[in-house]
């Protein structure tokens, strides 16, 4: 029985969890990456793997019906949001109806899990997460529910979406699937490297973890005793955050996704909201993030109508959502040094990997507007009059990412 081929694979498990013998497990290989692998003593080539294998099959897409902007009207709820809280909204109206949240938490060892939680668990949802997420029982688990008739609101990366469809089979009405906007996924691995090499630096154990200060991309570890960050770096000085904006990390598969486009394999599609206003005028003051929030199908129009007295909401163009987000329309580009990356990596670990290609990366082409506002010290207002006057016209918006922008 052959799987998927590895540069296509996304490690989603949905094979591991849907064959009855046991005989597929995870294995991770000299650049860190984990992939599935079978024990042909074990396997009786009956085929179900390959049936849920989200690579292996396709899935039907949707082009959205609607955009909206969003936040939540909960102002405590906001401030401790890295988005403007459309998820938290979201997770909030299914505990209400005694459904099943699923979203990515740290566990007790900062390594990143998907879990599934039916009360105010919820909250470990909440920041950023920028890394690869292992599903474990997940799939198995959210069958079961569904089957018992729990409300279920799955909320992850698209081609866990996918996974989870193919390997469901079936189009349950008690079943919400909400994708994030993502541009990849390094593996868990890196990021328990960049810990441990600032845990032996300062002397200190991390217990808690964070991407993202006040709108601004910083890496940061705290001490459960403590109030203040043992270290908080911003993503230009950052090795982890600089080789994951620069696209140096990702799964092979990341570079190819077939889900970066505007047809979405879920009811609805959130993310930040790059790009607001570059179709019609956003005439709010309001100056906190604002989470865009696409409604791809009947389902999603229905289970957003639940949810509209919770939250702010404009309706804004389709296609200004599109435009502004990157990854509704291709996957990211490799970076020409990561080849070079991962094979320092093998030999010398992620953090002089990091440190030796980043360098050299800074010098590299542009990437966006933000990435030209931010290596130049230009500042907004000045770029804003450039790309009216079409001199940063081939560069997007933003290249920020949105990895489990959850909250």
């Amino acid at each position: 029985m052959q799987l998927c081929q590895k540069e296509k694979c996304t490690s989603c498990g949905a094979c591991t969890v849907s064959c009855p013998k046991n005989a597929i497990y995870f294995e991770t290989n000299e650049y860190g990456f984990c992939y599935p692998r079978i024990d042909d003593a074990k396997c009786v080539d009956c085929g179900l793997c390959r049936k849920s294998c989200h690579v292996l099959n396709e899935l039907n897409g949707n082009i959205p019906q609607k955009a909206y902007a969003v936040w939540s009207s909960d102002s405590e709820d906001r401030k401790t949001s890295t988005s403007g809280g459309a998820a938290s909204v979201f997770y909030n109206e299914v505990l209400k109806n005694k459904g099943i949240c699923y979203g990515a938490v740290y566990d007790s060892d900062l390594k990143v899990v998907i879990k599934g939680y039916d009360d105010n668990n919820i909250l470990k949802f909440k920041n950023s997460k920028y890394v690869h997420s292992k599903m474990g029982s997940t799939f198995l688990d959210i069958k079961h529910q569904l089957k018992d008739g729990y409300e279920v609101i799955f909320i992850g990366l698209p081609c866990q979406v996918a996974a989870l469809r193919t390997y469901l089979k079936i189009d349950f009405r008690n079943l919400i699937l909400v994708d994030i906007i993502c541009h990849g996924t390094p593996p868990q691995v890196y990021l328990d490297e960049h810990i441990h090499y600032f845990e032996n630096k300062k002397s200190r154990k991390a217990d808690e973890i964070r991407f993202r200060q006040d709108n601004e991309f910083y890496f940061s570890l705290k001490s459960s005793n403590t109030v203040k960050p043992f270290v908080s770096m911003h993503k230009n000085l950052d090795t982890y955050l600089l080789s994951f904006f620069e696209a140096l990390t990702y799964y092979d598969s990341c570079y190819d996704c077939k889900y970066a486009c505007n047809e979405r394999v879920s009811d609805i599609t959130i993310g930040d909201f790059w790009g607001l206003g570059l179709k019609e005028p956003f005439k709010h003051g309001y100056s906190g993030a604002v989470s865009v929030v696409l409604i791809n199908t009947k389902k999603g129009v229905s289970f957003f109508d639940r949810v509209k007295n919770k939250c702010f909401y404009e309706e804004r163009p389709v296609d200004e959502a599109i435009e502004g987000n990157a990854q509704l329309n291709y996957p990211s580009k490799m970076n020409p040094y990561r080849d070079k990356f991962l094979n320092m990596y093998k030999n010398y670990g992620f953090e002089k990997a990091a440190e030796a290609v980043v360098d050299a990366v800074k010098d590299g082409p542009f990437l966006s507007v933000e990435d030209f506002s931010g290596r130049t010290k230009v500042n907004g207002t000045i770029c804003s009059l450039m790309s009216d006057l079409g001199l940063l016209k081939d560069l997007p918006q933003s290249n920020q990412l949105n990895l489990f922008e959850l909250m």
